[in-house]
């Protein structure tokens, strides 16, 4: 039995232990998410259109990883809606920020790694890079979405007579504090990822100036920076569309 094997063992018994059918269904997701990426490798090495390939495979993820966990549809519904929203204007902003960056394609500390291989490949790095940077966003995205809807509509169910001017109050309140707890989790990712990158950094006497541009530092930073963008929108668009509902419900009675 492989180590991969045994935590894979050990994650589905404790998620089973702990969420029950629903922690079968995280653990079911996780593979189903890993197989959309793989397909979606598959479709941009074959030359199909990275973008539409992009789009169409992180949609896919959403949806898989917003309704594994179990909330009701209209919490869903809402997260869905507030994901593809802010992955649209992810994309927007992503596209030209990996073009002009040019951090792209793999570093000098890869090059151990690649000694003999070919770099010769029929694939664009930049758009590779923009790949890469969206989906690094789609955990983080899907999580506040899911938290902060069924946070709101759990408190209209509670509170079913409070004017929607304060349930929107209370549920702003309520994302600022999921959104804080959000960019921490995203936060300590990227620690921990920097971590042996920074030691070797430190060995290596690099100076502040080789830090702050090299390849793979920028890389992850800019990750980080595009999930904290994409967690905050999340607030406001939430909010918006609640609203909106909100709005159509009352014109409709």
């Amino acid at each position: 039995m492989t180590v991969n094997l045994l935590l894979a063992l050990i994650l589905l018994s404790l998620m089973v232990l702990i969420g029950g059918l629903k922690g079968a269904g995280a653990f079911l997701s996780l593979w189903i998410n890993f197989g959309v990426l793989f397909v979606m490798i598959i479709l941009i090495n074959w030359g199909f259109n990275i973008f539409v390939v992009l789009m169409t495979c992180s949609i896919i993820v959403l949806m898989v990883t917003i309704l594994s966990t179990g909330a009701d549809e209209e919490t869903i519904l809402t997260a869905v809606q507030t994901s593809i929203i802010v992955m649209v204007i992810l994309m927007v902003i992503i596209i030209p920020m990996q073009s002009l960056n040019e951090v792209q394609g793999f570093a000098v500390e890869n090059s151990e790694e690649l000694e003999g291989l070919t770099l010769q490949v029929a694939v664009s790095f930049v758009k590779i890079g923009m790949a890469a940077a969206l989906l690094a966003t789609l955990g983080a995205i899907a999580e506040a979405a899911v938290a902060i809807a069924s946070g709101f509509f759990e408190l209209t169910k509670h509170h079913p007579d409070m004017p929607i001017k304060k349930q929107l109050q209370m549920g702003q309140h309520l994302g600022e504090q999921i959104i804080g707890t959000a960019v921490n989790t995203v936060l300590f990712g990227f620690m921990a990822d920097f971590l042996s990158l920074g030691i070797m950094f430190v060995k290596l006497n690099y100076s502040f100036a080789d830090v702050i541009n090299n390849k793979l530092f920028v890389a992850t930073m800019l990750s980080m920076l595009y999930a904290f963008l994409g967690i905050i929108l999340v607030l406001p668009i939430t909010l918006i569309l609640i609203r909106l509902k909100y709005k159509k419900t009352d014109k409709n009675n």
